[in-house]
């Protein structure tokens, strides 16, 4: 291989990067503590709006799982036991269709609670349904790479999960900005996806600071991401979206009702 080609490979591995998976770990773990852990406490104080459903009890067991499973990898790659990791990382393809499935069923039991109190929050239903979707395709995505390309992998693994963690971030910061913002159409941009877009900012630029360049994954994604993220604010504004909306929230899913 001549200097040219090898100038143009991607490395897979660079000094900084334990410090930099550890640093996005510990900040997934901040995102999930400040974002739900009042929420949790209300509930289990009694003072939630509804009892937690079965579905949604399930739903935060295998939220909190993935990070379980996302930490115990990132510790198994830095102490080179990659046999572990390989053999952990077979219960992503069970955890993850689980938590796409298990997101939808608890969002349709608290739409279908809500609108009998106020439709407004009907808008929101298209939030969970881009995180379900977006986590659903880039988690597929990284288990479909896991044997052929590590480098993709990893780093389709941190898309979905900053698109999980983004969901936290929300409710820690949403109120605080949509004060700051409003919630027209870039205030609901800025107040729902702030987490997750300063979480891809410091991926890209990690790969920009230690590769000179973002990899193909990031290449590609990122903008589809801020894509869709542009498309969710435009549905949640639409005035069509509502009476949709309550169709799709009548949909029995087991588990849902």
């Amino acid at each position: 291989m001549d200097a040219t080609a090898r100038s143009q490979q991607f490395a897979a591995f660079h000094r900084l990067d334990r410090r930099f998976y550890a640093t996005f770990l510990a900040l997934c773990w901040l995102g999930v503590l400040f974002g739900f852990y009042p929420a949790t406490s209300a509930r289990l104080g009694g003072h939630a709006d509804y009892p937690a459903p079965i579905i949604l009890q399930i739903h935060a067991f295998l939220f909190v799982g993935w990070l379980v499973l996302l930490t115990a990898q990132i510790m198994f790659i830095r102490t080179k036991r990659l046999r572990l990791h390989k053999r952990l990382g077979q219960v992503g393809y069970v955890l993850a269709p689980l938590m796409v499935y298990s997101a939808i069923a608890a969002e349709l039991y608290s739409q279908r609670f809500y609108i009998q109190r106020h439709d407004d929050d009907l808008h929101f239903f298209v939030l969970p349904l881009f995180y379900a979707g977006a986590f659903g395709l880039f988690s597929g995505l990284a288990l479909a790479k896991a044997k052929r390309n590590p480098i993709a992998h990893k780093r389709l693994i941190l898309l979905a999960t900053t698109i999980i963690v983004g969901a936290a971030y929300a409710r820690w910061w949403g109120t605080m900005l949509t004060r700051g913002f409003g919630d027209d159409y870039w205030g609901t941009i800025i107040n729902s996806f702030a987490g997750t877009n300063l979480l891809l900012a410091l991926a890209v630029g990690f790969d920009l600071a230690s590769r000179g360049r973002p990899h193909r994954v990031y290449a590609i994604s990122v903008p589809l991401i801020l894509l869709a993220e542009l498309t969710c604010s435009y549905v949640y504004h639409a005035d069509w979206w509502m009476p949709v909306a309550r169709q799709l929230i009548e949909i029995r899913l087991p588990l849902s009702t």
